[in-house]
């Protein structure tokens, strides 16, 4: 009771700081509220010094109040359900925004059930038949539908079988009077069937690879030999054992996927003119219509927060585990915690004096080479580190060249960034009137990938495009992974209060709706350096890495060496360093792709919304332009819109396979057979998890 009792509070207070700071960054939108009626009463020619009558008719405020006094009457209104009156639609903005949440909530759910039935089933049947030609095929596919955008496939269905073939319609919601008839049940998921599989292709594919990749770990584990000795039938280890253990860590990871899918609904409602709370979070921004924006991002996070909080609290119940885990680690006083983090800072910045009587990783490195050298001919032998540093690397190497999955992605990741830097000076750059209008690819060796309505080159817009995009994710990548190693390592670590602040401030980021959160975020800065960018991209990455970071950390924290760390008087910053960091550099390294991943797919979906500052080398910027000039009608320029969507599937397709390549790396067993020049092939279910225990 007391922790349902938490729970209910943490998810109170995270909506307000969100209504709040929704509050706050839709006022420092460049031509805000205020300057946006003052525009309107210039228009229609009345004085524009009196707007108060106005701004209470669709903000429910004052403008010549303070802010904070306009604060206090938007959340007493809110409080009241009134969120005002659409300055472009002229409707009450409660009314709009509750006719169109259950067509949003009617996509998702639909989306996020069966994404996750397919996936889990068809991760657990590869990891049953592992090395088999299922398993490869499997992975194979599900590695390349987890590469592809949503918003892509969205594209494809809507040329392929809305405009080409008319099997599905293009826009609407429904086509007939609502009624509690078949007919009606029918049209609705008629005109809901395209941007739900747009979804479940794409979702179910990381799903499968997380299952499978979940079941293999578990397949090795104590509990199931004893099963099998006791006599289980292999249905009965198969379902009551490995799967379902193998499923509660793929609940926390809905929890983080359900803000993904309701901020994504932006993008695909809008291709899709489907009529749900995206639909119209985008008009609002499109059209400036505020009050509209601010409604339509409160009821999409409102949604996503109910939700977490639906799936944490029920979480305990299917793994009884988390309430001892979460009681347990509440353990810890505020003293106490701030009592760590003290020496954990001071253990950072302490100097190196050798009379300081603590004990330190180095101290014991220097005795342990002072006992085990090994004297030869009277003379001592010491390992060098610098023959164990190249030991090491062509260790790591010869690893990540093992894996065929590592090898595919250094090859695509190579030649991107070939064509991003020697390129570019190979490559005449585009410009209007370059070449022939409308010219199909492989008809003229000059513009081997044909060129746009206006003449320019297409593969001069696809290769200048690339610099940025690395520049993006560099930028991105680091900020997100550092923020949320730094992060999740003292939160799990010192635990207590701060542990608890922190995860807050990850529930706060992962319940803010991603998409919508960007696109304020866009219109509030307005960059346009690549950097800038990739950090406003970044925002909302971290959360969810820190808190998974968290959790391997827990488990970490308690393992035999650590504890000896922390009897033989290592210092706190010593043992993150040196105990604890190492075994979550496999799944820090791995999540630095599926972050590029995220940025890439945010970026190119942000420029297609036209939300970010124009640009002429942006892939999103390009599919943008074909989709305003009429692709969507005009079979002969396909390729127009086609070419960027293969640009993006191919690089992340790349980074995802190195990623998993880079996994091998940190598992000691595979690098350490490497080491030794065995010549045979680990087998995969050897390989450790994520953050499995390194010493």
């Amino acid at each position: 009771m007391r922790r349902f009792s938490k729970r209910i509070l943490q998810t109170v207070f995270t909506i307000w700081a969100v209504i709040t700071l929704t509050f706050a960054l839709i006022r420092q939108i460049p031509g805000g509220p205020e300057a946006y009626l003052r525009a309107q009463y210039a228009q229609t020619g009345r004085d524009p010094g009196n707007i108060g009558e106005l701004a209470k008719q669709y903000f429910n405020t004052d403008f010549d109040k303070p802010l904070w006094q306009q604060y206090i009457d938007y959340l007493v209104n809110l409080s009241q359900g009134d969120m005002g009156t659409s300055l472009f639609l002229r409707e009450p903005i409660g009314d709009l925004l509750l006719n169109a949440l259950p067509w949003t909530l009617l996509v998702m759910s639909i989306a996020i059930f069966i994404s996750y039935a397919i996936g889990i089933f068809l991760g657990a049947v590869m990891a049953y038949r592992e090395r088999s030609t299922f398993d490869s095929v499997g992975t194979t596919l599900s590695i390349t539908l987890n590469s592809i955008p949503y918003y892509v496939v969205a594209l494809i269905f809507l040329y392929v079988l809305g405009y080409q073939y008319s099997l599905f319609p293009t826009r609407g919601t429904h086509s007939i009077d609502p009624g509690l008839d078949p007919m009606f049940v029918v049209n609705v998921l008629w005109y809901a069937t395209l941007p739900a599989i747009s979804f479940i292709l794409t979702a179910a594919g990381g799903v499968a690879v997380r299952m499978r990749g979940n079941s293999i770990s578990i397949l090795g584990e104590d509990y199931l030999r004893v099963a099998r000795l006791r006599g289980l039938s292999s249905n009965r280890i198969s379902s009551r054992y490995v799967v379902w253990n193998s499923v509660l860590p793929m609940y926390t990871n809905l929890m983080i996927s359900i803000g993904f899918m309701f901020g994504g609904a932006v993008i695909l409602e809008r291709i899709f003119l489907y009529e749900g709370v995206g639909y119209y979070m985008y008009q609002g921004i499109v059209s400036r219509d505020y009050p509209l924006m601010m409604g339509a991002f409160v009821i999409i996070t409102v949604a996503v927060t109910l939700a977490i909080l639906i799936a944490d609290l029920t979480y305990g119940w299917i793994d009884p585990r988390a309430k001892t885990t979460d009681e347990a680690h509440a353990s810890f006083s505020l003293r106490e915690s701030m009592s760590k983090l003290a020496r954990w800072t001071r253990g950072v910045f302490k100097s190196t004096d050798s009379s300081e009587s603590t004990i330190s990783h180095s101290d014991m490195e220097a005795d342990a080479e002072s006992v085990f050298s090994v004297e030869t001919s009277g003379e001592t032998t010491e390992y060098n580190w610098v023959d164990s540093l190249r030991i090491e690397g062509r260790a790591m190497a010869s690893t990540l060249w093992s894996d065929w999955r590592a090898r595919v992605g250094i090859v695509i990741v190579a030649v991107y960034l070939l064509f991003g830097t020697v390129g570019i000076w190979l490559v005449p750059e585009p410009s209007v009137g370059q070449g022939p209008r409308r010219l199909p690819p492989f008809e003229n060796l000059n513009h081997i990938l044909g060129t746009n309505p206006q003449g320019q080159d297409l593969l001069g817009l696809l290769v200048y495009s690339i610099p940025p995009m690395f520049k993006m994710i560099f930028a991105g990548t680091m900020f997100a992974t550092m923020l949320a190693t730094v992060i999740g390592t003292l939160s799990g670590y010192i635990g207590g209060t701060i542990d608890r602040g922190l995860m807050t401030l990850s529930d706060i980021m992962i319940a803010l709706p991603g998409l919508p959160l960007l696109i304020v975020l866009a219109a509030v800065f307005e960059p346009e350096s690549p950097y800038v960018i990739g950090l406003i991209l970044s925002v909302n990455i971290w959360a969810g890495l820190a808190r998974t970071i968290r959790s391997e950390v827990l488990s970490l924290r308690d393992i035999e060496y650590v504890e000896s760390s922390r009897v033989m008087g290592f210092s706190l910053s010593s043992i993150i360093g040196r105990d604890i960091l190492p075994n979550l550099m496999s799944y820090i390294t791995v999540n630095i792709a599926y972050n590029a991943r995220s940025i890439i797919f945010s970026s190119v979906a942000l420029y297609f919304l036209g939300v970010l500052p124009y640009s002429n080398y942006n892939w999103g910027v390009i599919m943008d332009n074909a989709y305003q000039g009429g692709t969507m009608y005009t079979s002969s320029l396909y390729y127009w819109l086609l070419e960027p969507m293969i640009v993006i599937v191919i690089l992340t397709i790349g980074m995802i396979l190195l990623a998993q390549g880079l996994d091998r790396i940190f598992n000691p067993r595979i690098r350490a057979r490497h080491k030794d020049h065995e010549e045979n092939e680990p087998n995969e279910s050897e390989e450790s998890a994520p953050g499995a225990p390194v010493n």
